[in-house]
């Protein structure tokens, strides 16, 4: 097929249209590239004359733009890799000003499909998993050789999750061989700060991250519980964690047994008890066997089901059965 991809191609690797159109032609598809900020996007769009064309969220794309694109009569889909919903602060005002413009949105949240199609957002909404990416999170280091028992990658965000930093905060004063990484850790919230040597001093890209993960021990994941518990999503820092080979801790969540199976894929703990998450951490660092035994089956499980390459050739078949 022939595709357009519009989203940020200026900066790092690690944004997801690089990564997707990458996908898309090691599959074979012709693409073309366009970044959100090219002054015109009509006149390259028009001479390729793609089969369709997909936006990468794209918050601050002119709605103009999208109106002569749909106006030429190309297919539009954006893929959403987000967990805000119509309703909330951080979604509702975008959805509303693309309203009318896209023919599908693939949200990989579930929780916020409802209220998508209830406002009409767009002609269809669907849900399409995240993906690990093994191309860009790659390195030879083979799972072990740990430098690290638990570990966490991603912002302090207390303005999305109120037992993230109070957590991990707890975890460092009892001693745990803990290390964070990420923008955004210098504040403090509440009180709580996290010790100087439990930071990466910054964040880890491509195989850094692959690298970080293979030498932890036990991954962490904490709930965004400052949305409505109907958009709660798992991250993409699951995928992640699981994909790089490393045993995933994370939150209890419904409809995950969808995604991931705990006890199998993955290991769950109550999402607001620290004694929960605590004594699940002391038994799989005691429990070697066990846990490294989930952390090869979950990476098995992402790879085959996750891959980039499967998520985003589920784009092209989803958008190729509305185009006939």
């Amino acid at each position: 097929m022939r595709i357009v991809v519009i989203g940020y191609f200026h900066g790092d690797a690690s944004q997801n249209g690089v990564r997707i159109a990458q996908s898309w032609s090691r599959q074979g598809h012709s693409v073309l590239t366009l970044d959100f900020n090219l002054y015109d996007h009509l006149t390259p769009l028009v001479k390729f004359n793609p089969d369709f064309v997909l936006v990468t969220m794209g918050r601050s794309f002119s709605p103009l733009k999208l109106q002569h694109i749909r106006a030429r009569g190309y297919y539009l889909a954006n893929w959403v890799p987000d967990e805000y919903g119509y309703n909330d602060a951080h979604g509702g005002e975008w959805f509303e000003k693309i309203k009318g413009y896209y023919n599908l949105l693939m949200c990989e949240t579930t929780g916020i499909i409802q209220g998508l199609q209830d406002n009409q957002v767009a002609d269809e909404v669907i849900h399409i998993p995240q993906y690990f990416d093994p191309y860009y999170h790659y390195t030879t280091d083979k799972r072990g050789n740990f430098q690290q028992d638990l570990g966490f990658l991603g912002e302090a965000n207390p303005d999305q999750s109120s037992v993230r930093l109070k957590f991990l905060t707890q975890l460092a004063a009892e001693g745990y061989n803990l290390k964070v990484g990420g923008m955004r850790w210098g504040e403090t919230t509440a009180g709580t700060s996290l010790p100087q040597q439990n930071f990466l001093g910054g964040g880890l890209v491509n195989g850094e991250m692959a690298r970080f993960y293979r030498r932890t021990k036990i991954g962490l994941n904490f709930i965004n519980d400052h949305l409505p518990d109907y958009e709660l999503a798992l991250s993409n820092r699951a995928f992640k964690t699981i994909g790089s080979g490393c045993m995933l801790l994370t939150h209890e969540l419904k409809g995950l047994e969808q995604l991931l199976i705990p006890g199998e894929h993955c290991v769950v703990y109550n999402p607001h008890d620290y004694d929960d998450l605590k004594s699940k951490i002391d038994y799989y660092l005691k429990n070697d066997e066990e846990r490294e035994r989930i952390a090869l089956a979950g990476q098995k499980h992402v790879l085959a089901n996750f891959g980039i390459d499967k998520v985003t050739a589920g784009f092209i078949d989803q958008i190729k059965a509305r185009l006939r």
